[in-house]
């Protein structure tokens, strides 16, 4: 660690004994956390009750929280904490040695050239849905593409991992519970206090009961298939297969599960909620939306995509990409600091926690002009060049990127380009949709829209 002492940060001082806890449990927390960073700065300090709070909002600063002291940068956080009762140590939520051997094991299913053999399931999954969508089109049916859009990300993201494995019960099963599971993790995130989650009240039965259930399908599948002799290319399969350098160790039940479950939320809600903003902008962008029709008419014509089309379909990606920006799948990031610190020349106390993400690093205008302007030039090559690695991470960044990016990118342009081919998606009013920010940046209410046939 940095040694000296460095300045103290300043920050709100926040009400009586629950210190700013009101603020970050409030809707209204990113304006808050963008109010106190134009306040006092890329280093702020608040407090949580006892504990101190620091808010970190630069890029310099957040790459030496991912990379060069990641190790006093942990994820040994109560939010952390209260994700792990879903999803188990994974990837996501493992630390240290643990987190490094699974890693290792789970990366190379993740490899551009594995996630490519996935796109027919991707594609077959898209026409099925623009096929049901054939009888929207009298011009008056709403459909809100919110739910549409995690219907189809379920589905893809359940095919992916299982091939044809879950039945029609068990996929609907799976589709009931997402909603309430992941609005009950949220609720912990924003007040993690462990004792109140112990108590054996009738939403804490739920929300158990939601766990033992997905429990029940994903091992269900992983008993199944260690005796099948049937040949499967499917992410499942791909994580049972992984072998360390050594050829042993493999993941055992457990870890799989740990796995399976955290592909089954961040491949799936996080996706969604980035294509329902992606229409919604579309829908009041009519220039872009030309120039994406133009694109797909001249690289697909009226065939499906590929996965040797992507990269072709270059302004698409430039405009998903803008997507994130301003709507970042996950907003903010915690971490806990191990051991005393300097940060930005402030100095930080060991035991406590701080928090940054893309929300706030996405809307830096010192790093993006007008940045609440959506531009998806933003994003050709020579200025994504230029710009700070760290000013951009929808992802996450560092070692600990989120391991679908790939998976994700892929999927949400087949969705546009093969939707686009199709149908033009309209708002029914003109009344703004705000974002909904909590563990995920989600459309308040979702996005209603009509469909037109092209």
């Amino acid at each position: 660690m940095v040694a000296g002492k460095g300045l103290t940060p300043k920050g709100p001082t926040g009400y009586p004994i629950i210190g700013n806890l009101l603020n970050i449990a409030s809707k209204d927390r990113m304006n808050w956390f963008q109010e106190i960073h134009e306040t006092y700065g890329d280093v702020v300090k608040f407090k949580l009750f006892k504990r101190q709070v620091y808010l970190i909002n630069h890029p310099d600063l957040v790459r030496e929280i991912l990379v060069q002291r990641r190790d006093n940068y942990t994820k040994d956080t109560l939010s952390f904490k209260m994700v792990s009762v879903v999803l188990g140590e994974s990837t996501f939520t493992a630390m240290g040695d643990s987190w490094q051997r699974k890693r290792k094991l789970a990366q190379p299913s993740f490899h551009k050239n594995r996630i490519s053999n996935l796109g027919e399931i991707m594609t077959d999954a898209i026409a099925a849905m623009l096929e049901k969508w054939e009888g929207y089109c009298d011009g008056k049916q709403v459909v809100n593409v919110a739910d549409e859009m995690m219907r189809l990300t379920l589905t893809v993201v359940v095919k992916a991992l299982f091939s044809t494995g879950l039945s029609e019960e068990e996929v609907q099963t799976v589709a009931d519970i997402f909603t309430p599971l992941l609005e009950d993790t949220n609720d912990r995130i924003v007040y993690p206090f462990k004792l109140l989650y112990q108590l054996p009240t009738a939403k804490n039965k739920a929300y158990q009961g939601y766990i033992d259930q997905l429990d029940a399908i994903i091992f269900r599948i992983i008993e199944a298939r260690k005796t099948s002799e049937k040949d499967y290319n499917d992410l499942l399969q791909m994580l049972m297969d992984a072998r360390t350098e050594d050829g042993n160790e493999p993941l055992s039940d457990q870890e799989l599960r740990d796995e399976v479950m955290t592909i089954f939320i961040a491949g799936h809600e996080t996706t969604a909620n980035a294509l329902s903003w992606l229409w919604y902008i579309l829908a009041q962008k009519p220039a872009i939306l030309k120039t994406v029709e133009e694109e797909v008419s001249e690289v697909l014509g009226e065939r499906r995509p590929t996965a040797k089309d992507f990269a072709s379909l270059e302004y698409c990606i430039k405009v998903f990409k803008e997507t994130l920006r301003l709507y970042p799948p996950v907003p903010m990031l915690p971490r806990h600091i191990e051991q005393d610190d300097q940060l930005g020349g402030y100095q930080l106390e060991g035991g406590n926690d701080v928090f940054f993400g893309a929300h706030l690093l996405h809307r830096r205008p010192d790093f993006w002009k007008n940045p609440e302007t959506f531009d998806p030039h933003r994003f050709d090559k020579e200025r994504e060049r230029k710009r700070h690695t760290f000013a951009y991470l929808p992802f996450g960044g560092g070692p600990r990127i989120c391991l679908g990016n790939n998976f994700a990118m892929m999927e949400a342009i087949f969705i546009l380009a093969m939707t686009v081919q199709k149908f033009k998606l309209n708002l029914t009013s003109k009344q703004e949709i705000k974002p909904l920010i909590t563990l995920t940046t989600r459309p308040e209410g979702g996005v209603p829209m009509t469909l037109e046939r092209r």
